[in-house]
């Protein structure tokens, strides 16, 4: 039989301790459960605080109830337990009413109040999250005799030493009482009294109420708040410098959302809505991903600090982005092949197309390959040609070629009159040139109206290189920590094969963020990618690339994604190829977002 002794309270001390093992047991469980449930929880948002308050309801319920003789795992080791004034064991209910003010406290925290439009909500809210603490250490205090906290006087218990026996009759000071229950009376006249001081700090305007609503419907995220605040700051000579923002917090739901476009995102609704920003306001905006649910959290964020004006600016070329992101069509068509014949070519030049077409059948024949003659120079639109005469090098299309793809009419019907022909430097004889393409829109008559169009669009694709679109752009694409993660899986061996087919699998919407990634050098873990052809209609049934760096897989991703080429890196290429090819696609994704 165990020796037991007069009843004799536990001091304050030894309760601190079991609360400080009990709240570190509960943590630890709280974070298995977000390590183990990450997912589902960032879906319940601000509102998986319940989690954490039914975990300290049923903890302290079951444990400090005659379930577990009043003891949970921290009041085992420090030898004390929860009993009523008979020295009787609780029942499950009355340990539940015990644990009340805790879970109550977890639950609210954070809670979003109805109406940002109104103060009151949230000064009510912040006074009873202020009280509940407060309360719980005056009355640790201030009862001397019972040393009955807050939770202890709403459940009428007493927290004894383990072996000590016999009634409680203590009885707490009324003034004591009296004056720790007007506190939070007190406390609240306080901030209703200064509220409207408050409200010059801390301004919620009416329209905010309905952006956080859109905001909620419209963008993958959990949570929002926004609000208006202002700050003033007195320097040492007296001179008072006033901030004003107007802040917004936004918790996503997916870790892979760009926390760039998510902030631009949320700024267009801001700027639809027709918010009107005061002078000299700022948007600061912070992104998070995580989750709190009351015992355990975890939290990365990024913060966007800028004026509306820069804010619109971003607004604008993620507004453009989005356009491509809505495309249905496999492939990617803009307009006509003029722009693209442009980009395409190393050089642009005018000259007399003089050519035997005799030959040209007589190669169809004999199944050969290519047709050369000289190409006298009058003009040049793009590159740096020295020589006034060159050769060129003609793939000769098959008999049956198809007037969009592989087509030689154009050397009959231009055959002898001044043309404007995009050349490339031929990839099969060094010194030699070779048209940009074999169909009829490979070469146009050299017309006035003709050169004038070349040398303004050579001129705009000049700028577009030149300008800060590219740069502007690349921070708003979709995707962009995928792509990255995927670029760096491919110097990896065992990684690179399937970070190629899953940089193809993510498609279309991928293609703006592909090619702002596109200036990496870096040399393959892997030198080969094979793309099978999905296409009922493909003549391939895959496509063989073998790129020797970062640079050469992306371009042959972009090739097989988009259908598009701006030279081909098939097997690895020059530096000056790689700058031309990476212009390319730079141009079109300025033609992508534009049209």
């Amino acid at each position: 039989m165990e020796e037991t002794t007069a009843i004799k309270l536990a001091t304050r001390k030894r309760r601190l301790f079991a609360f400080l093992i009990d709240a570190l047991i509960i943590g630890v469980f709280g974070w298995m459960i977000g390590w183990s449930f990450e997912d589902a929880i960032l879906q319940l948002g601000n509102f998986g605080r319940a989690i954490g308050a039914v975990v300290v309801l049923l903890y302290f319920g079951i444990c400090n109830s005659k379930l577990m003789n009043g003891q949970t795992l921290g009041k085992m080791l420090l030898n004390i337990r929860v009993v009523d004034k008979n020295s009787n064991y609780i029942s499950v209910a009355k340990a539940i009413l015990r644990a009340l003010p805790f879970a109550l406290y977890i639950l609210l925290n954070g809670m979003p109040v109805s109406d940002s439009s109104d103060l009151y909500p949230s000064l009510i809210l912040g006074t009873i999250l202020f009280s509940i603490p407060v309360l719980e250490i005056y009355f640790a205090i201030a009862n001397n005799k019972s040393l009955q906290s807050l939770h202890d006087m709403i459940a009428k218990t007493y927290v004894v030493s383990a072996k000590s026996e016999g009634s409680i009759d203590f009885t707490n000071n009324k003034a004591i009482l009296y004056a720790g229950f007007a506190l939070p009376i007190l406390i609240l006249a306080v901030v209703f009294a200064g509220s409207s001081a408050v409200s010059n700090k801390l301004i919620y305007v009416k329209d905010m109420q309905k952006i956080v609503s859109v905001a909620s419907q419209e963008l993958p995220i959990s949570s929002i708040t926004m609000y208006r605040n202002k700050t003033e700051t007195t320097n040492f000579n007296g001179e008072t410098t006033q901030t004003k923002l107007i802040q917004v917090s936004a918790t996503k739901i997916n870790k892979d959302e760009n926390d760039t476009l998510l902030a631009v995102k949320i700024a267009k609704i801001i700027f639809d809505s027709g918010f009107t920003f005061e002078e000299d306001e700022n948007l600061f905006i912070a992104i998070t991903y995580g989750y709190d649910i009351g015992i355990a959290s975890k939290y990365n964020s990024s913060k966007f600090n800028d004026t509306p004006k820069n804010w619109k600016e971003a607004v604008k070329a993620i507004s453009i982005l989005d356009k491509t992101s809505r495309k249905n069509k496999p492939t990617v068509d803009i307009k006509s092949d003029f722009w693209r014949n442009v980009a395409n070519a190393q050089y642009i030049v005018s000259g007399t197309l003089n050519v035997d077409t005799n030959k040209i059948q007589e190669i169809k024949k004999s199944k050969g390959d290519y047709i050369e003659f000289n190409f006298v120079i009058d003009s040049v639109f793009k590159g740096d040609i020295e020589k006034k005469e060159i050769t060129l090098r003609k793939f000769i299309c098959d008999i049956n070629g198809k007037e969009n793809r592989c087509n030689d009419s154009n050397l009959f019907t231009l055959n002898g009159q001044k043309v404007i022909a995009p050349l490339v430097k031929s990839q099969r004889k060094p010194g030699q040139y070779a048209f940009i393409k074999s169909s009829v829109k490979g070469l146009q008559l050299a017309t006035e109206e003709n050169a004038n169009k070349v040398s303004n669009e050579v001129k705009l694709q000049k700028e577009i290189i030149e300008s800060k679109f590219y740069t502007e752009v690349c921070p708003y694409t979709k995707l962009a920590d995928s792509v990255k993660t995927l670029i760096e899986d491919m110097l990896v061996a065992s990684k690179a094969e399937s970070a190629y087919v899953n940089l193809e699998r993510l498609g279309k919407s991928a293609i703006p963020t592909i090619i702002c990634q596109m200036d990496d050098r870096r040399e393959l873990a892997i030198k080969s990618i094979t793309f099978k052809n999905k296409s009922p209609d493909g003549t391939e049934k895959t496509w063989h690339y073998t790129p020797q760096v970062v640079t050469d897989a992306l371009a042959a991703t972009l090739n097989f994604v988009s259908w598009n080429s701006f030279g081909y890196i098939f097997d690895g290429a020059s530096e000056e190829e790689r700058v031309s090819v990476i212009n390319g696609w730079r141009i079109f994704l300025w033609y992508l977002i534009n049209g």
